[in-house]
C-alpha cells in the first residue's frame, strides 16, 4: 500500500507536467504514446512513467471529451494503478477516472480491462471513451456481445482480447477463460496472459457476486423423473414436525417424523440406504426448493422457463442454472417441463480468476464495512477519496416497526407526504415481489410512478436518469441503475432534490449505502429514510428474536433499531462465511485446475510421445491392472485386451502361462505397442500422427476432467450436509477432492493407452480422415 502523502507527490507530478501538455500540439499530444512506449521498451515502469502518462491522457480527455479529471480524479486513478480500490461517492466521474490508469497500463502492450457489473454498462461508457483511446493510438474493444444469448467466435475473440483495453464484463470474462482451456488445437486459444484488471463497482464484483463460482455446463445426465414426486411429497412436510430449516445458513434435514413419512409415502424401508442414495438426493432438493428459493425473489417463470434473479441487483439472470439438480428441483416446484441436467464442466471462483492478474484495481462507490475482507481475500486496500464537492444529503434514523403492515402504512404515508412537495422519489425494494406488490398499491391509489424490475438494463438506465425530474416516482429494486447518475433537474433541486424511501433494510450496510447515494451526487441536495420492520426477511432470517415472540412484549423504537442492526451484522457475517467457504472449496480445485490447463497446453504445443516415453505410460497402466488382478486367468487376460488394447488376440494367447505376470506384462506390451505402430504406419505422416496423438490425449483428460470438476461441484453439496454433524468442511472437501484427483490422474493414463490403442482411423466419404473413438 503506497502512502498518502506519496500518492499526493504523485498528483503534485501529474499537475507539473499540465503546461507543458497543454502547450502540443494534437500530433504532439497523440506522438506521447509512441514515445512513452519506446521508453517502456528501453526499461522504464508504468510506475515511472505514470505523472506524464496520467498528464497526457488528461489533457487528451480535455480535447476530445471536453472533460478535464480534477485532482481528486488524479487520487483515485493513482490509487487504481496501485492494485488498491478508490471508494468514489456516486457522481464523482469513475468512468471518467478509469480512462487514466486504463491508458496507463496499456502502453505495455499486455493490455488492460476494464470489468463491470453488466453488458450494457460496458457498451455505455466503451461507446464514450472509445474516441479518447483511439486519439492517443491505443485500440479498444468491447468484451461483451450485445445479444446476450449469443457468443463471439473464437477468431472475434482474439481480435477482441488482442485490442490495448477491452471493456467487458466479470462473468464474460470469467466464462471465456474457462471455455478457451476447453478447445483442442492452439490457433483457437484467443486469451493473453491477464496483465492489469480494473473493476468496476469492485464491491459488487468481489464480494457479493463472488459467492458462487462460475460454472460452465455440458454433457447431460442421465435425466430423472423423480423431481416431481419428490415435490410432491416435500408439499406434504410441516416445517419444526417433519423438517427443520435453518434460514440463516439455508441447511434444511428431515426430523424422525419427517423420516417416517417418507418411508410411508415411498414405501421403503430405509431412505438413507445407500442403494436409495437417488431417491435421498431428490427428497432433499425438494425440500431446499420449497425453503430456501422463493418466487419473484429468487426467480421468475418467464414463457414456461425459470430464470434466477440476482440476489445483488434483482436482473434476471438468463442462461444462468443453479447446480446439483437444484434448478430442476425448483422447476418441478413449478410443474414446469424439468429442464435437462448438466454436468459442470469448468468452474472458477472470482477470487481466483482476478488474483491471476498481474494487477488488479477497482472502484465503488461504497466499500465500508468490507475493508478487511477485501484486504484479506486480495490483499487490496480501500481508499477513501474526497467528493469535489461536500455531501449535503440528509440522512435521516431509520424508522422500525413490528409488523410489515405497519411498516408498509408508514411508507405510503411518508410517499403522500413527500409527493406534495413535488420532490423527486426514489422508492427501493429488496426484492421484485415487493417492488410489485408496491406498485399494486400506488395504482390503487391512482399514483403514477415508473416500476423498474431490471428487465431490460438500457431501459432501466433511461429511467434511472429520468428519475431526477419533479413530481417523478419511481419504484426500483435493490441497486437497479447502478452505474447510472440520476441528474436533478433545477426546479427539483430548487425543491430540496431526490428523495430516498428504503422500504427494507438491506443485507449489509454497503447496499444501505449504495441506495442513500443514489441522491445528494456532487453536492445536489437531497434525502434518504429507511423503514423496516421485525417482519421483513431479514430480520426472519438473522434477527435474534423467533417471529412468534416479536408481539409477546413491546419494545421501543431504539431497542428494534438495535435488534435490526444486530440481523444486519449476523447477515454480513453470513455472506462472509459463504464467501470465505467458497474461497477454501476453490484452493483445491484451483491447483487442479492449473495443472490440468497447464498439461492441456503443453500438449497442444508438444512432440508427440517418444517410444521411451510411451513405453513407460504403457508399463505404468499395465502395472496397475496387473496389481488389481485384472489377468486372473486366461479368459481375464482375453477380455482385458478386448476392452483396452486390441480387436486381435496375439497368437501366443493360447500358452500364456498367466501364473507368470511378468509374462503376462510382456505380452500385454508387445499387443498395444504393436496396436499404436498400425497406427502410425496407416497415418505414415509424423504430422497426422502427432496431431491424432494430441486428440487422443485432450479427449482422455477432457472426459477425466469433466467427471472431476462435476464431482467436486457435487461434493460441495454433500460436505455442507455434513457440517450438521460437526464436520470441518473445508478439510472434509479438501481430502476427497484429493483422493479424487490421484484416481483422475489415473484414468487419464488409462484412456490415454485404450484411446491409442483401439481408436479406428478410417477415410471419410470426402477423403479426409475419421477418428473413430473407442
Amino acid at each position: 500500500m503506497a502512502d498518502q502523502a506519496g500518492r499526493q507527490r504523485l498528483i503534485a507530478q501529474v499537475l507539473s507536467h499540465q503546461d507543458a501538455m497543454r502547450a502540443l500540439t494534437d500530433a504532439e499530444l497523440q506522438d506521447q504514446t509512441r514515445r512513452f512506449r519506446q521508453r517502456i521498451a528501453e526499461g522504464e515502469t508504468a510506475d515511472q512513467l505514470l505523472p506524464e502518462a496520467f498528464a497526457a491522457i488528461r489533457e487528451a480527455a480535455l480535447r476530445v471529451l471536453g472533460k478535464f479529471p480534477y485532482e481528486n480524479q488524479l487520487l483515485a486513478g493513482i490509487v487504481m494503478h496501485q492494485g488498491d480500490i478508490a471508494a468514489m461517492k456516486t457522481g464523482e466521474g469513475k468512468s471518467l477516472t478509469a480512462t487514466l490508469p486504463l491508458y496507463l497500463n496499456a502502453l505495455s502492450g499486455q493490455g488492460a480491462m476494464l470489468v463491470t457489473v453488466n453488458g450494457y454498462l460496458a457498451r455505455r461508457d466503451a461507446e464514450e471513451f472509445e474516441p479518447l483511446f483511439a486519439f492517443m493510438g491505443l485500440t479498444l474493444a468491447v468484451g461483451v456481445p450485445e445479444v446476450p444469448t449469443e457468443d463471439f467466435t473464437a477468431a472475434q475473440k482474439k481480435e477482441i482480447y488482442a485490442a490495448d483495453i477491452v471493456y467487458s464484463t466479470s462473468d464474460k470474462v470469467g466464462f471465456d477463460y474457462l471455455l478457451e482451456n476447453l478447445v483442442g488445437t492452439s490457433e483457437e486459444k484467443y486469451l493473453r496472459p491477464f496483465h492489469y484488471v480494473l473493476i468496476d463497482e469492485a464491491d459488487a464484483v468481489l464480494l457479493d457476486l463472488a459467492q458462487m463460482p462460475l460454472v460452465i455446463s455440458g454433457s447431460p445426465r442421465v435425466q430423472s423423473n423423480l423431481y416431481p414426486l419428490a415435490d410432491e411429497f416435500a408439499a406434504t412436510l410441516r416445517e419444526d414436525l417433519d423438517y427443520e430449516y435453518d434460514e440463516s445458513d439455508g441447511v434444511v434435514a428431515l426430523t424422525d417424523a419427517g423420516i417416517a413419512a417418507a418411508h410411508r409415502f415411498f414405501h421403503v424401508d430405509n431412505l438413507y440406504d445407500p442403494e436409495l442414495f437417488s431417491l435421498n438426493r431428490h427428497v432433499h432438493l425438494a425440500l431446499r426448493a420449497r425453503t430456501a428459493f422463493q418466487p419473484l425473489r429468487d426467480y421468475m417463470v418467464v414463457g414456461g422457463q425459470l430464470i434466477l434473479l440476482s440476489a445483488v441487483t434483482g436482473r434476471l439472470l438468463e442462461g444462468n442454472k443453479l447446480q446439483g439438480g437444484l434448478h430442476q428441483a425448483i422447476e418441478g416446484r413449478e410443474r414446469l417441463e424439468i429442464s435437462t441436467e448438466n454436468r459442470a464442466m469448468a468452474s472458477v471462483t472470482y477470487q481466483n480468476l482476478f488474483l491471476m492478474f498481474d494487477r488488479m484495481g477497482g472502484m465503488t462507490g461504497t466499500a465500508k464495512g468490507a475493508e478487511k475482507e477485501l484486504r484479506e481475500t486480495y490483499g487490496t486496500e480501500v481508499v477513501e477519496i474526497p467528493t469535489y464537492r461536500p455531501v449535503i444529503r440528509y440522512d435521516e434514523p431509520d424508522i422500525v416497526v413490528a409488523t410489515r403492515a405497519e411498516k408498509d402504512r408508514l411508507v405510503l404515508e411518508y410517499l403522500d407526504e413527500v409527493r406534495a412537495t413535488g420532490r423527486p422519489i426514489l422508492v427501493t425494494t429488496a426484492s421484485v415481489q415487493s417492488s410489485v406488490t408496491l406498485s399494486e398499491h400506488l395504482l390503487d391509489r391512482g399514483i403514477e410512478h415508473n416500476l423498474l424490475n431490471a428487465l431490460s438494463e438500457a431501459k432501466e438506465a433511461q429511467m434511472v436518469q429520468e428519475a431526477g425530474r419533479v413530481g417523478a416516482i419511481t419504484i426500483a429494486t435493490l441497486i437497479a441503475g447502478r452505474g447510472t447518475d440520476i441528474k436533478l433537474d433545477p426546479e427539483a433541486k430548487a425543491l430540496g432534490g431526490l428523495v430516498i424511501i428504503g422500504t427494507e433494510k438491506m443485507p449489509n450496510q454497503r447496499v444501505d449505502g449504495q441506495v442513500r447515494g443514489r441522491a445528494g451526487r456532487q453536492g445536489d441536495p437531497g434525502g434518504s429514510r429507511f423503514y423496516a420492520s421485525m417482519e421483513d426477511e431479514l430480520f426472519v432470517k438473522f434477527g435474534s428474536v423467533r417471529q412468534h415472540r416479536i408481539h409477546h412484549r413491546p419494545r421501543s423504537p431504539r431497542t428494534m433499531r438495535r435488534l435490526l442492526d444486530r440481523a444486519q451484522r449476523a447477515s454480513e457475517d453470513s455472506a462472509a462465511g459463504a464467501r470465505t467457504l467458497s474461497k477454501d472449496f476453490d484452493v483445491a480445485m484451483a491447483r487442479q485446475r492449473e495443472l490440468v490447463y497447464a498439461q492441456r497446453d503443453r500438449i497442444i504445443t508438444a512432440e508427440p510421445l517418444g517410444q521411451d516415453d510411451l513405453r513407460l505410460l504403457i508399463d505404468r497402466v499395465l502395472t496397475e491392472a496387473g496389481s488389481a488382478g485384472a489377468w486372473a486367468d486366461r479368459w481375464a487376460v482375453r477380455r482385458y485386451i478386448f476392452d483396452n488394447l486390441s480387436y486381435h488376440l496375439p497368437d501366443r494367447i493360447d500358452e500364456l502361462d498367466t501364473s507368470r505376470p511378468d509374462r503376462v506384462h510382456a505380452l500385454l506390451t508387445e499387443v498395444a505397442e504393436q496396436a499404436i505402430r498400425e497406427k502410425v504406419e496407416f497415418l505414415a505422416d509424423t504430422e497426422l500422427y502427432t496431431r491424432f496423438e494430441h486428440i487422443i490425449f485432450l479427449k482422455a483428460i477432457d472426459v477425466a476432467w469433466i467427471e472431476q470438476v462435476d464431482f467436486l461441484e457435487q461434493l460441495k453439496t454433500v460436505v455442507q450436509d455434513r457440517n450438521m454433524a460437526q464436520h470441518k468442511v473445508e478439510y472434509e472437501y479438501r481430502r476427497e477432492a484429493y483422493f479424487a484427483f490421484e484416481e483422475m490422474k489415473r484414468r487419464i493414463d488409462r484412456d490415454i493407452v485404450r484411446l491409442l490403442c483401439l481408436s479406428r482411423i478410417e477415410r471419410g466419404a470426402d477423403g479426409g480422415l475419421v477418428i473413430q473413438f473407442a
